[in-house]
């Protein structure tokens, strides 16, 4: 069963039979014709559309949807020609049958990216994504983020990621005791043929927490070279293996964190309370409601380092936010300070409800969550 189509415009007879056997292969049923009209397109969607330079006698006149790639074929160099083909948005000028190799692999790169974009648009995969963010450094979002995964994995035997995507100076595996060799840098060279087994190869599998820890590169100048498409595939191929992806994003607002957010089918703030905390909210507030982040009830507020001794309560919080307050995690610092250096599982088996404030609380926070998002 075919999944493109094709158009081919060419009064060849033997090219045509030598594009259709070609294409046979990649599963394009290609259609040919001896001269071109507008009304093919309004009769049928093309994938491709292939042109024979010998039957066009100017490639500018060709009006090509957005959403087709037209290629053309050619059986000698000129120049003229090619750019002329170009300018009128050819993806690519081959020098048929000599190139044919050259096509194919085109071909194949171009069947993977019409792939990606059917999936994408279709909700491709069926994991939930969850993206833990605030505007205020320190907040503790990290150790939330590790810790909830922790979490829906061992308490609620789920299949999990957990995508670092501090792209500079992350640091979630020293929670996990881990060292990752690989990070997802290494994927940049397949990333437009990117599936789960390239995921597998660069992730971690950390054995005590029971769930797969991805990171980004050491190197601070190899963050600055990752592409957005990069991480959009990442998440994307990764939700349809996993059942939760946990996202632990920048403070500030970059590529990588924008990508995250706007891939996330949930968002998690992390709110310190305290006026600094609060402010950095109302401005992360006013972004996310320009950009449409975090609607119909998916954005969470935990509230980080509660105690009795502050001046702010849940209250008081939830009247200045105007927004409900769906987590309170109290502080514990001294209880929960040996687990973090030591780099250990907060949560060990199923009915491990944690060993410290911090731990019962995400764990009573996880539980929560799993009843609002699988409603």
């Amino acid at each position: 069963m075919s999944n493109f189509k094709g158009l081919f415009i060419s009064k060849n007879q033997v090219w045509k039979e030598q594009l259709s056997n070609l294409l046979n292969d990649d599963q394009i049923e290609l259609s040919t014709v001896s001269d071109w009209k507008r009304t093919f397109l309004e009769q049928q969607h093309y994938h491709y559309i292939f042109v024979d330079l010998e039957t066009i006698d100017d490639p500018r006149k060709l009006q090509i949807p957005s959403t087709s790639v037209l290629i053309g074929l050619t059986s000698e160099h000129d120049f003229e020609i090619g750019r002329e083909l170009l300018v009128a948005g050819a993806k690519d000028l081959i020098l048929f049958p000599e190139e044919e190799h050259r096509l194919n692999h085109l071909i194949k790169e171009l069947n993977n990216q019409f792939l990606f974009q059917k999936e994408a648009e279709s909700g491709y995969g069926t994991g939930q994504v969850h993206a833990f963010y605030s505007a205020k450094g320190g907040s503790g979002k990290t150790l939330l983020a590790s810790m909830v995964a922790q979490s829906l994995s061992i308490h609620h035997q789920l299949k999990v990621l957990v995508i670092d995507l501090n792209a500079q100076f992350g640091n979630i595996d020293v929670l996990f005791g881990s060292q990752p060799f690989r990070s997802y840098y290494d994927l940049i060279p397949v990333m437009e043929e990117m599936d789960i087994r390239h995921i597998q190869n660069i992730g971690q599998y950390i054995e005590d927490a029971n769930l797969t820890l991805i990171t980004g590169p050491t190197d601070p100048a190899k963050a600055e070279q990752i592409p957005d498409e990069l991480i959009s595939r990442l998440i994307r191929v990764a939700k349809s293996q996993y059942d939760f992806v946990i996202l632990d994003l920048p403070s500030s607002i970059n590529n990588l964190s924008f990508t995250g957010l706007n891939e996330a089918t949930h968002v998690h703030y992390v709110l310190t309370p305290d006026s600094l905390g609060l402010r950095a909210y109302k401005y992360a507030a006013e972004m996310f409601e320009r950009l449409q982040i975090g609607k119909n009830d998916n954005l969470s507020i935990i509230v980080n380092r509660v105690h009795s001794k502050l001046e702010l309560t849940e209250k008081d919080i939830s009247k200045i936010l105007d927004k409900e307050v769906h987590g309170l995690i109290h502080s514990d610092f001294f209880s929960i300070q040996p687990t973090l250096n030591m780099g250990g599982a907060f949560f060990k088996k199923v009915k491990d409800k944690g060993s410290t404030k911090v731990a019962k609380d995400v764990k009573k926070y996880s539980d929560e969550l799993m009843k609002r998002t699988m409603r």
